[in-house]
């Protein structure tokens, strides 16, 4: 996991814009509490509310509580891409490397099976689909400007709210 560690707090901007990214396009932002870079742990600088981590409940059926923890998953499994994309394409301005590209998928995998009891052709379908629109996405001038205004932002305040963070983030919209 060493290569998936921040290079420095720029790197670590670009990945929370990244996965603040991700959020807001796959209809995840209610589930942000906040953001910020004075955690102390760098897992720890974006910060979700308790919904994302829903691990099923007896008040809500069998059914409902898979479907929930699918699109938990997903959103995770994109937060994560995001996090990685931004860094390099927008931050670093080159390509993912391949060897990530497979950690990321190892990662997506594991989580797939132990959260969602997902097969692997459950797994390669959701990690394509978004490593690919995120590809795209990240790849936009227009998203990476607006990540450009994001990081600035959040490397200057430290921290920014939910609303702080989608305030940033509304010029999406018109892209």
């Amino acid at each position: 996991m060493e290569k998936l560690r921040y290079a420095d707090e720029t790197d670590r901007c670009f990945g929370a814009a990244g996965m603040a990214v991700s959020l807001v396009i796959y209809d995840g932002e209610d589930l942000l509490t906040s953001i910020s870079l004075d955690n102390a742990s760098e897992a720890d600088t974006v910060e979700m509310s308790p919904d994302f981590y829903f691990a099923g409940s007896p008040a809500v059926s069998a059914k409902a509580s898979w479907h929930q923890m699918v699109k938990n998953y997903n959103i995770g499994v994109a937060m994560v891409i995001a996090n990685l994309l931004c860094r390099y394409y927008v931050n670093r301005h080159t390509g993912l490397p391949e060897d990530i590209r497979a950690t990321l998928r190892d990662i997506a995998a594991e989580e797939g099976r132990a959260a969602c009891q997902l097969d692997d052709d459950e797994i390669d379908s959701i990690f394509e689909k978004n490593f690919s629109y995120l590809s795209r996405v990240f790849s936009h001038r227009g998203v990476q400007s607006v990540v450009y205004d994001f990081t600035s932002a959040l490397a200057s305040k430290r921290t920014l709210s939910r609303l702080d963070t989608l305030d940033l983030l509304s010029a999406l919209q018109s892209l």
